[in-house]
């Protein structure tokens, strides 16, 4: 195996300690905050800009971190440092991983139930076919900060259930910039960053490239991936607008998950070496404002374009290929303002947004033989449109109440390509809202309280197999069953944020309980058929709390913590990959692949009369129960903990970074499932993990041009 190894634990350590005490600089430091500094507008992932500056109150829990995280690969990798969140890989690919945040989930796996809606300068990037996210698809490394509300969000729209997060990229300023990064590692890992930016009188520019290659620690695993951002910016006479372009063109290899024992003795392994998924992406986005005397107008229009070629290789033939074809276009338009009534503050906005979507799915099994026979082809012309309006009043000096809805009305067709008969329309239509109440019981202090409700609708392909009288043969073909009731999450929470005046310190705690109604479950009637179906309820409660600390001398550390207890309301029987392919859930049975407990604790410190930056993060992450046991009956996946650590140093034009994650090489898996092991006389039911990223290193070199 290629790279860093267990047994060069102490090189490694010696190699960045060392150094960081040879060279200099301190660079800005980028571990994340909440939004706990009391500010007069909390910051609220919302899609227009406005919005932020207008309205209080908004959210409970919100978190931001500024400019993309050193060293992480994608959105998954940046967020886990945040309370509640955890990460896992289904599919063996680093740049793929699921993320799940108070028991809910967003995931580039197709058919998993998406919980959080992601949005990149005002798009919503959850995928129109499953509402699935690429990750490896986002501009990362041009963002210059990512902004998450817990909770369901009201603004956001559809599939907020558990959270919303929002990314917004840079534009360039004064002075220009111009930079070129090369960087290298463990496992044959190569990286080429290329940025630059600048403002000349009225107008700004920004654009930035991304190039990375690896063979990848386990076997099979080689990725290419290319990512392209651009922004042009213009600001005079009131108005400020952006008109941005992000691509991407990759093609990465997935190892998937293992059997136990071969977990134990060969991590590295690749049981089926051949899976890839190659996605070409292209977005265009504009973005305006207009101050209109007392109201502003914000305008968001995009064009997107994503084209995926998704490849298995099954332990028994034939092979299966989907390939995916989308186009999306919309925007979204609104005004916001404020007055007084009363004598007291009046916030206000309204508005509306508006999408269509043309998406073609295809599915092939592929015999090596052969050509590639088609075996479902389906299409869908979505129409979405939403309405939302919301009014902020101080009712007190120190008492701001808060009241937000929004009506989405969302057509959702299917068509059948091959047997038109078959086709069939499916319609959602729903009113989301939101009332919170916020208490600056001191200058540095607030206490907040919200109830909201959210909902998703059911994807694709939980529609295709939704008929209980015709339950489907696993794996099952898509089909037009009846419609799948939307999803309801109602949501209450009551929090506390704060800081202690010239200390350095805020923290931040809050309770919640989300009770989901018609959450949708693949039930299996019997050990060769199922269906998807709306089981009645399910709840996701748990506690928050973190601290961050900043001293006069630049250090900075930080602790976090989340609990979460996520459990079926109801009783069902649920489609499992164990033996006999059923199982009866009840209530009080914890949803698999769950965390009950979360910690994180880290520390950036500034070395050798305050010229670099020694960064360390650790994280704890609680027992799991494997997906496919929602009986909780067998053994959970072990608890385990992974520690980082970075150096960061600045020598005039040329910066260099070098970083070490999971530095004591701890051996553990992050996701795990049941399958049969046809490598076993009779194919056995048996547990398969995807083992946790070893030991590695990455070094990386910028040079300011």
């Amino acid at each position: 195996m290629k790279g860093v190894r267990r047994g060069y634990l102490g090189w490694a350590l010696l190699l960045e300690v060392g150094v960081c005490a040879a060279l200099g600089a301190q660079q800005r430091d980028t571990l994340p905050r909440d939004t706990t500094t009391l500010a007069p507008v909390v910051v609220t992932a919302t899609r227009l800009r406005s919005v932020r500056e207008v309205m209080r109150g908004l959210t409970g829990r919100t978190a931001t971190l500024q400019g993309p995280h050193l060293g992480v690969r994608t959105l998954a990798d940046a967020l886990q440092e945040l309370p509640g969140v955890t990460t896992s890989d289904e599919l063996g690919a680093p740049s793929q991983l699921d993320v799940t945040l108070r028991g809910f989930q967003v995931s580039p796996t197709i058919g998993m139930p998406q919980g959080i809606t992601v949005y990149v300068d005002g798009v919503r990037v959850n995928e129109p076919d499953a509402n699935e996210v690429n990750f490896d698809l986002l501009p990362l490394e041009d963002v210059e900060r990512v902004e998450v509300v817990y909770g369901p969000s009201v603004l956001l729209g559809r599939n907020a259930l558990g959270a919303a997060v929002n990314l917004v990229t840079r534009r360039g300023g004064e002075p220009a910039t111009h930079a070129l990064e090369l960087s290298g590692g463990s496992f044959e890992r190569f990286e080429l960053k290329l940025q630059t930016g600048g403002r000349a009188n009225t107008w700004d520019y920004y654009l930035g490239g991304r190039y990375e290659d690896e063979d990848g620690w386990r076997q099979a695993t080689d990725s290419r991936i290319a990512t392209l951002f651009g922004k042009v910016g213009f600001a005079k006479g009131g108005w400020d607008a952006t008109l941005s372009y992000s691509g991407a063109n990759h093609r990465v290899f997935q190892a998937g998950s293992l059997p136990e024992d071969v977990v134990r003795s060969r991590p590295a392994s690749n049981f089926t070496p051949g899976d890839y998924f190659a996605p070409t992406s292209h977005l265009v986005t504009l973005n305006a404002e207009r101050q209109l005397g007392s109201v502003s107008l914000d305008v968001n229009l995009f064009d997107r374009a994503l084209g995926t070629d998704q490849f298995n290789r099954n332990a028994a033939p034939p092979d299966s290929r989907e390939r995916n074809h989308e186009r999306i276009g919309g925007g979204a338009i609104q005004l916001a303002g404020s007055s007084r009534l009363l004598g007291r503050s009046l916030h206000w906005l309204a508005g509306l947004d508006a999408s269509y979507s043309h998406t073609v799915v295809t599915l092939y099994a592929v015999n090596t033989r052969s050509a590639d026979s088609l075996t479902d082809s389906i299409q869908s012309n979505e129409a979405d449109l939403g309405l939302f309006v919301g009014v902020s009043y101080d009712l007190l000096p120190a008492l701001t109440a808060t009241l937000l809805g929004r009506y989405d009305d969302i057509r959702l067709p299917f068509d059948d390509l091959d047997d038109p008969s078959e086709s069939g329309a499916n319609r959602y239509r729903r009113l989301s809202p939101r009332a919170a109440l916020s208490w600056k019981v001191i200058a540095s202090q607030e206490l907040y309280a919200s109830i909201s409700r959210a909902f998703r609708p059911a994807a694709l392909v939980e529609i295709a197999c939704s008929n209980a009288t015709t339950a489907c043969a696993l794996p099952f073909a898509l089909g037009p069953d009846p419609a799948l009731r939307p999803v309801v999450a109602t949501s209450y929470e009551v929090g506390w944020r704060g800081g202690l005046p010239r200390t350095g310190v805020t923290f931040a705690a809050d309770v919640y309980r989300t009770e989901v109604r018609d959450d949708i479950f693949f039930v299996a009637p019997s050990a060769t058929t199922g269906f998807f179906q709306n089981i009645g309820s399910t709840r996701r409660q748990g506690f928050e709390s973190s601290v961050r600390w900043v001293t006069n001398g630049g250090a900075m550390l930080y602790a976090n913590y989340g609990r979460t207890i996520a459990t079926f309301q109801t009783s069902a029987v649920l489609s499992t990959g164990r033996a006999p392919g059923n199982e009866a859930v009840t209530p009080e049975d914890h949803l698999p692949m769950v965390p009950a407990d979360r910690i994180n604790v880290g520390a950036s410190f500034p070395l050798v009369k305050d010229e670099v930056r020694l960064r360390i993060d650790a994280r704890y992450i609680g027992p799991q129960f494997l997906r496919g046991d929602e009986a909780n009956v067998t053994p959970r996946l072990p608890d385990y903990t992974v520690a980082d650590a970075s150096c960061e140093l600045d020598l005039g034009r040329y910066q260099v970074r070098v970083m070490v994650s999971n530095v004591f090489d701890h051996r553990y898996a992050s996701f795990g499932t049941f399958a049969p092991n046809p490598t076993v006389a009779g194919s056995p039911i048996q547990r398969f993990l995807t083992p946790g990223q070893p030991r590695q290193l990455l070094a990386s070199l910028s040079v300011g041009l």
